[in-house]
């Protein structure tokens, strides 16, 4: 799976994941399954929603006859969902029961069927008891704590999106996710947390609690919003958190008008410069490149080039950046841009706040624009 169908499958799975889904985003859901079908990972979640009419119409014994074709595989996830779905139509059938007890050991999860699944059935009390076991075993500090939690920053979660810049006719929830400092030992903290326009509170007030470790990094809040995607406006909102009665951090973040463009700008090329982290030099602007000094370079900036927008349009650019000496992903990040519609160019950048941190060799960039455009090229650090 390579960097764009891996976006496209998580932000689905994602979506899919969701607990409040209508007919309308289960029949958008299958439509943008079928576009990635060519994936096997996708397989499961066809059938499920073939079988159960989720956004197409429901074909059970063709969904069922089909995943009988694959008995022989030994893919435990395909057997696991013969036997979740064959469960549907008979909860009592005894042998079903039996071969879901097995594939639910070897792997098989309700990330299918959802609330539908029937692998609760077959969790024994023993079964239970041991999951309580293993929960009490991975406690890492038998300490206490009193040292205070220190936090580091905050993004925010909607969707399968975090960040600090959002459309407000995507947003339905917004989460907070808290990075804090790990704490020397355990400890039970209770966090208050509430949003604000200006000095006014827009929110009721979060409560939580939460009990952290030293392997603690970060810790989500309640979320605030609505499902009709109209809690938020165009403005700047600040998230407030106070743990254990102390403000610990305060974090504005930006909602926009209107809503993603699904589609996005026709974009004619893409251009690679080299220039400074705290912002592209006007000397820089024009000097494309695709091989750049480590000594000197800070940023790699890519500018979109885009044929005439007439209309104005916010969009998403999901960019990673692999490391193609030990294929490791060296950036994976998103971006929302919102473009008037006389914008012609605009750009994204990553790097370093100094020189010399970039490793030296060769670099491939996977870049999605909207939910549909694909871009990749190379560049080279020497």
């Amino acid at each position: 799976m390579d960097a764009f169908d891996k976006y496209l499958y998580e932000e689905l799975v994602t979506l899919y994941e969701r607990q409040d889904l209508s007919d309308d985003d289960y029949e958008e859901l299958y439509q943008r399954f079928c576009g990635i079908d060519y994936l096997e990972e996708v397989y499961p979640y066809l059938l499920t929603m073939r079988f159960w009419g989720l956004g197409t119409e429901s074909e059970k014994e063709n969904v069922l006859s089909e995943l009988k074709e694959h008995m022989d595989e030994n893919n435990y996830i395909l057997n696991g969902l013969y036997y979740d779905l064959l469960l549907s139509q008979n909860s009592n059938n005894e042998d079903a029961l039996k071969n879901l007890e097995k594939m639910t050991e070897n792997g098989y999860t309700d990330r299918f069927t959802k609330e539908k699944s029937h692998i609760k059935d077959v969790m024994t009390a023993s079964d239970l008891h041991s999951i309580e076991k293993i929960s009490n075993l991975s406690d890492t500090s038998s300490l206490y704590t009193d040292e205070e939690v220190i936090v580091d920053h905050i993004v925010f979660i909607s969707g399968n999106y975090e960040g600090l810049k959002f459309t407000a006719g995507d947003v339905d929830y917004l989460r907070a996710k808290v990075f804090i400092r790990p704490v020397h030992g355990k400890k039970h903290i209770k966090v208050r947390s509430q949003i604000f326009k200006g000095d006014t509170y827009v929110s009721e007030i979060m409560n939580n609690e939460y009990e952290i470790d030293s392997a603690t990094t970060w810790f989500l809040t309640g979320g605030w919003g609505n499902n009709r995607y109209t809690c938020y406006s165009d403005s700047v909102y600040k998230w407030v958190v106070e743990i254990d009665g102390k403000i610990a951090f305060n974090q504005n973040f930006r909602m926009y008008e209107g809503k993603l463009d699904q589609i996005g700008p026709r974009i004619n090329d893409i251009k690679l410069v080299s220039s400074k982290w705290s912002g592209m030099l006007e000397k820089d602007k024009n000097n494309y490149q695709m091989v750049f000094d480590a000594k000197t370079l800070e940023a790699v900036y890519f500018v979109f080039l885009l044929e005439p927008l007439n209309r104005k349009m916010n969009i998403r650019v999901c960019l990673t950046i692999v490391y193609l000496e030990d294929n490791t992903i060296s950036v994976d990040d998103h971006f929302l841009e919102i473009l008037e519609e006389d914008t012609v160019s605009f750009w994204e950048w990553v790097g370093f706040s100094t020189p010399g941190k970039w490793k030296k060799g060769l670099y491939k960039y996977y870049i999605i624009v909207g939910s549909t455009q694909k871009y990749e090229g190379t560049f080279t650090v020497y």
